[in-house]
């Protein structure tokens, strides 16, 4: 029962879309240029919500695309990045001819390249104004401020299911509360217990916001306590969640704060030498610790076991949709999966269900694996393209992200699940969209 109101609670997260609805004044002349920067802004606010309504609000931001482009019919600017999605997706493709599992490769290229080209196509066509960014901008930020209320919100209620003071709560160590992970109490007003409850990828929209809020901060239209409330909030979140990445990410975003908010590029370099100091000191005192607590024999396995199997098929892989522990484990000659158990012999690679984690916790090893080495060499690619334009346009706040977003390449396949592809695909639309004058 209680699952239930705080899932329904949660709604509420939709508030600042419903009153910038009611608060835009539609013109006959541009509601189609209205109406695909208010589906935007629903698609920023389903990204921090469950992914159903995720998938679902994305169709909508495709069908008010598409009325943009027929009635205002805007400049069309071919981009590289739009290029080399289109090359990824068509070896992705081109895979499936020796894929063993077409249909369900099918399924998986329509699952990831729709998104892709979708928030491709949106930075090839769409221009923004700086007023109308710093205030999609501002309306994530309140949606965050939401997103952040209803998980102490549920954290709190957790305590009192759970008969624990809040300050008995474990931090910093790996613990089971009731049976379950502690991540599961805390974000189970995203549909229960049983919900959508992975603290890296709940918690990487919320860095993105208070990433790119720096840019906020920068122009002046955020005051310094709302940023640090915003950034206090998801550090909070991290602590209760116990999400090791969570903790280098949040110490990233305060560093790159630090050093954006400097007013010369003089005093940003010595504050980078003064935090670069600190930090080598920081780390080296605590340095068992952290190794300690980053320690995960589970992923550890998968990393080794997906490179042998890379080894022995470097230019294809398993062709789209193939990827799976039993792929892997008869091409290795290996026995068993770290949480699945034995894998026979005679377990066939057609029988595994799709979407079943246990992948590569590697976003360009997880390619290389899928579909040989261009794949992750086009991945790649994507990711260089995102870097160059964030530079040479100087939005400095949105790398600080993208910084993040890599990291977490390292630690995790985003582009294969949801949250992680559809906030690839957010932040290239930021960085593409064109800035024009008010």
């Amino acid at each position: 029962m209680m699952d239930t109101l705080l899932t329904i609670l949660g709604i509420s997260l939709f508030v600042p879309f419903f009153i910038q609805c009611f608060r835009t004044p539609w013109s006959r002349d541009t509601w189609p240029r209205q109406l695909l920067l208010t589906a935007l802004l629903l698609q920023w606010t389903a990204v921090m919500y469950i992914p159903s309504v995720m998938y679902i609000c994305l169709g909508m931001l495709a069908v008010a695309l598409i009325i943009y482009a027929v009635c205002a019919r805007p400049a069309f600017r071919l981009t590289p990045f739009l290029v080399i999605c289109a090359l990824y997706l068509a070896w992705f493709a081109v895979s499936l001819t020796w894929s063993v599992v077409p249909a369900k490769g099918a399924r998986f290229l329509l699952d990831r390249g729709g998104p892709l080209l979708v928030f491709a196509l949106l930075g090839c066509t769409l221009s923004t104004t700086a007023g109308e960014r710093l205030h999609m901008l501002r309306q994530a930020c309140h949606v965050a401020y939401i997103f952040i209320a209803m998980t102490l919100l549920t954290w709190l209620v957790s305590c009192v299911e759970l008969h624990l003071y809040p300050w008995q709560w474990p931090i910093l160590k790996k613990s089971i509360v009731g049976d379950i992970e502690l991540y599961h109490w805390v974000f189970r007003w995203l549909g229960g217990l049983k919900g959508y409850t992975h603290p890296s990828y709940n918690l990487l929209p919320l860095f993105a916001v208070t990433s790119m809020a720096i840019a906020l901060r920068k122009e002046r239209a955020m005051p310094a306590y709302a940023w640090w409330l915003l950034w206090a909030g998801g550090a909070v979140i991290t602590l209760l969640v116990q999400s090791r990445m969570g903790i280098v990410f949040a110490l990233i975003e305060i560093v790159a704060y630090i050093i954006l908010m400097q007013p010369t590029v003089r005093r940003a370099v010595i504050a980078t030498m003064a935090v670069g100091c600190v930090g080598l000191v920081a780390i080296g005192g605590t340095l068992s610790f952290w190794r300690q607590y980053g320690s995960d024999p589970i992923r550890d396995t998968l990393t080794t076991r997906t490179w042998q199997y890379i080894q022995a098929k470097p230019w294809t892989g398993a062709g789209a949709g193939a990827l799976n522990p039993v792929e892997i484990c008869h091409t290795i000659g290996a026995t068993d999966w770290p949480r699945v158990g034995a894998i026979t012999p005679d377990m066939r690679v057609e029988d595994w269900k799709p979407r079943t984690r246990m992948l590569p916790h590697n976003q360009w090893l997880a390619d290389w694996a899928h579909a040989g080495l261009p794949a992750a060499l086009l991945c790649l690619a994507l990711y260089l393209c995102l870097a160059i334009r964030g530079l040479r346009t100087r939005r400095l706040a949105a790398m600080t992200f993208l910084l993040i977003f890599i990291i977490f390449s390292l630690l995790e396949p985003p582009l294969y699940i949801g949250k992680g592809l559809y906030l690839f695909g957010l932040l290239s639309t930021y960085l593409y969209l064109k800035r024009e004058e008010a």
